[in-house]
């Protein structure tokens, strides 16, 4: 009877060894498939990269990375209802993993699901009272949404818990800018130059800033701003606007070729070139529009 029990507890015992030594070799299997998925993601091979992580959620089910990693695979292949399942299973395996919540929000944003979006920004500041994204997350979503008192507020939170968060100054300045603060709009498009580090993704913050500085009737400051807009940015219709911008400055100051020739630069982008063409219009013109 003795020796029967023995055989019986030996035998539960080796088979929870057993079992142990198959749950550490899957759960090593899995981060090896893991970490092979995400160099495919970061080398662009997309396909490969939801096939390995694929698998290495089914061998491992508790890697909340792999379902974060596996959410942007599925986002840069276009599939953004995988995408989003990922990311809510992410956050699901690990309530506390803050990059998540941030692209979940972003996402759900960019899909135009602002209450979702609102609701997932606001879990990850339950769990991350700081987390400078999140409140920035809202504050985009109300900046989506044009409730731009809202928005000021969350981007002002946002830059209360990262002071050097230059993506939030520059929209905390765009908001103020819609509810017509224009000094303090200038703050915080200066803030968002000061901590931007790179010269292209600086243009921007300088065309508001001309636009700021224009509605203060600071024509030099404006000036200045555009310039350098045109001088850093990449994308043609930051330049077109920077260039419509120097077009009105030119045009207050009463120096109407000048004007001219900068609404012309504007007007070869169709974005504006309607705008652009009718201020020529109203220079050569303007006659016509007297009543």
């Amino acid at each position: 009877m003795r020796r029967l029990k023995f055989f019986v507890v030996g035998g539960i015992i080796f088979a929870l060894v057993l079992g142990a030594v198959a749950q550490d070799n899957s759960a090593n299997e899995a981060k090896k498939l893991y970490n092979s998925g995400l160099a495919a993601l970061r080398q662009g091979n997309i396909a490969v990269a939801i096939q390995d992580l694929n698998k290495s959620v089914q061998k491992d089910p508790s890697i909340a990375v792999a379902y974060y990693a596996l959410g942007l695979a599925y986002k840069k292949n276009g599939d953004l209802g995988k995408a989003e399942k990922s990311y809510q299973t992410a956050i699901s395996k690990d309530p506390k993993y803050a990059k998540t919540y941030i692209a979940l929000g972003l996402l759900q944003t960019s899909i135009q699901k602002y209450a979702d979006a609102i609701n997932t920004y606001r879990a990850a500041i339950n769990t991350h009272p700081n987390l400078a994204k999140a409140y920035w997350g809202l504050g985009y979503v109300y900046l989506r949404q044009k409730n731009y008192r809202k928005a000021a507020e969350n981007f002002k939170k946002a830059v209360n818990s990262d002071s050097t968060y230059a993506k939030a100054w520059e929209n905390l300045g765009v908001s103020y800018m819609q509810l017509s603060r224009f000094s303090d709009a200038k703050i915080a498009l200066l803030k968002a130059i000061k901590y931007q580090k790179r010269n292209s993704r600086k243009a921007n913050a300088y065309l508001r800033l001309g636009d700021t500085l224009l509605k203060l009737k600071d024509l030099s400051g404006a000036q200045a701003a555009y310039t350098k807009a045109i001088r850093y940015t990449r994308s043609s219709t930051i330049r077109a606007a920077a260039n419509f911008g120097m077009g009105e400055v030119f045009k207050t100051r009463g120096r109407k070729q000048q004007a001219i020739a900068y609404y012309q630069k504007a007007s070869r982008n169709r974005a504006w070139r309607q705008s652009a063409l009718y201020e020529i219009d109203m220079i050569k013109n303007g006659k016509r529009y007297v009543r």
